[in-house]
């Protein structure tokens, strides 16, 4: 019986042994770093497990709030924090107003020193205009000023935005603003524009309203970002180190009889993209004399006309002829159907100097050999083609237009011969293998004479059988000195695909 007690006892030690908090004896470094996988919420939960534990959550160098947690509660966290400094702080709330956000907007931006990403989920505004434009309510969210903090996102589901008029926002380089109203336009300008965000980089603002006038004197910006601002009538640009400038879906267009005017003075501006309306006598361009990339907008290769927009980009690519750029970025479009419809591509009559041609296609199940031998026609001297396949989500079973349709006319793509002399690389992105596709794969290849590389990226959705069958017909169309690559889509993951011998 004695020594059935003892093994009871020694057994009853060793089983206290194994309840040892192994954890807890790790440096607080190492439990941060456990913390900060389990997340803000887990983590303050381990704060019941005894003192040490009650602290070290306030340690963590990042939290993260989901639509679960009050602002309250968010306050109540920057409050407690306790590290050298919140280095990012990610705060998803759903649906909130901007009262709610006003509670905890002022302790992060005395805390922050590093990167704050606030999203607003709104599930509402999905399609629905009146959100957009009308705004949500009569109040309006005060943003605080984030002395220290380096990057700022805000998607603040349209409510009403008020840029504080004094502070400085130090060490802000990345200013990023969607789905937004502006209390007053010209706040955001003045605060832009003035020493208040002397080390700003990078400045994106995207589905906006509210900002009719937007002027932006920067010595420190490189880069400019402006997406569907909607209603802008006026965009004044001095930014002596910019390098992008991006501009998409922003000025209404001339033909409905909107007014607008665009200065724009960056001389060392090294790509631009315009996908925009765009009038020589109301947009005006200071010298772009390092400008190396230029993008468009969409030419429709049929339509109606005028009503097609097709001048915007005929004259930026205008405006540019006579300039040496060396990389095009161009997209061309087919409505679906195109009966009654004119041929628009002899519109087109000039492009700039380049060395590099990215050409995109939304062919809609159409023929694209008469509009890219068109445009390849005019640009016999680049050495590098990247070819793009755009699909339509709501066409994407359409792989051949009807019967009767003339898309392959002018036939002159077939029928004439020229030479591009000097290209040698080529990438084509999105190939389904459609006839129309292949045919002018196999046209192109025999322009391309000095050809050394081509690589051949398949549709996400064509099986990896279908995909074996079009490296072998492409195979025996290319040239041996071709060195030819292909991927496919094995799920989500892209493969190189290596043929056989």
């Amino acid at each position: 019986m004695e020594r059935a007690a003892v093994k009871r006892e020694k057994l009853s030690a060793a089983a206290l042994a194994g309840d040892e908090d192994h954890l807890g004896a790790l440096p607080d470094d190492i439990l941060i770093e456990i913390l900060l996988i389990l997340g803000t919420r887990a983590s303050a939960r381990t704060s019941v497990l005894s003192r040490r534990w009650r602290r070290l959550w306030c340690l963590l160098p990042a939290f993260e709030f989901g639509p679960e947690a009050g602002s309250h509660i968010i306050r109540a966290a920057l409050a407690a924090h306790e590290a050298t400094s919140l280095r990012r702080l990610s705060v998803f709330p759903e649906d909130s107003g901007p009262g709610p956000m006003a509670e905890w907007l002022p302790v992060a931006a005395r805390r922050l020193s590093g990167d704050l990403l606030l999203f607003n989920l709104r599930p509402d505004l999905e399609g629905n205009e009146e959100i957009r434009e009308g705004g949500i309510g009569d109040e309006f969210l005060d943003l605080p000023c984030f002395a220290t903090a380096i990057s700022l996102t805000l998607n603040l589901g349209f409510l009403t935005l008020a840029v504080p008029p004094s502070g400085v926002f130090a060490r802000l380089t990345d200013l990023v603003l969607r789905d937004v109203r502006f209390c007053c336009p010209c706040e955001l300008s003045d605060a832009i524009s003035s020493p208040r965000f002397p080390s700003l980089k990078k400045l994106t603002v995207e589905d906006a309203h509210g900002l009719s006038n937007f002027t932006i004197h920067s010595d420190s910006l490189i880069k400019i970002v402006l997406k569907k601002v909607k209603g802008l009538r006026l965009l004044d640009v001095v930014a002596p180190s910019l390098r992008v400038l991006i501009v998409f879906s922003c000025f209404a267009d001339v033909s409905v009889g909107s007014q607008f005017v665009a200065n724009i003075s960056a001389p060392k501006l090294d790509s631009l993209q315009w996908i925009n309306a765009f009038d020589p006598s109301t947009v005006r361009f200071g010298k772009m004399e390092n400008l190396r990339w230029l993008g468009t907008s969409y030419f429709y290769v049929y339509g109606q006309g005028d009503l097609m927009n097709n001048n915007n980009p005929l004259r930026l690519l205008q405006h540019f002829q006579f300039d040496a750029i060396p990389t095009l970025s161009l997209a061309l479009a087919y409505l679906p159907v195109i009966i009654d419809h004119e041929y628009l591509m002899e519109d087109m009559t000039v492009l700039p100097d380049i060395v590099f041609l990215r050409l995109a296609v939304l062919a809609n199940g159409h023929c694209i050999g008469p509009s890219l031998f068109h445009v390849l026609r005019m640009c016999t001297s680049v050495r590098r083609l990247k070819l793009v396949l755009d699909v339509s989500y709501e066409l994407e079973e359409v792989a051949v237009c009807g019967s009767d349709c003339f898309c392959d006319l002018p036939p002159n793509w077939i029928s004439e011969e020229f030479v591009l002399n000097f290209l040698q690389e080529m990438k084509i992105s999105q190939l389904r293998g459609t006839e129309h596709e292949m045919a002018f794969v196999k046209r192109l290849l025999s322009w391309a004479a000095s050809l050394k590389e081509m690589t051949i990226k398949f549709y996400h959705s064509i099986t990896e059988s279908t995909a074996k069958e079009l490296c072998k017909q492409l195979l025996s169309i290319s040239r041996p000195e071709i060195r030819m690559k292909f991927y496919f889509y094995r799920g989500v993951h892209k493969v190189l695909y290596v043929p056989e011998d």
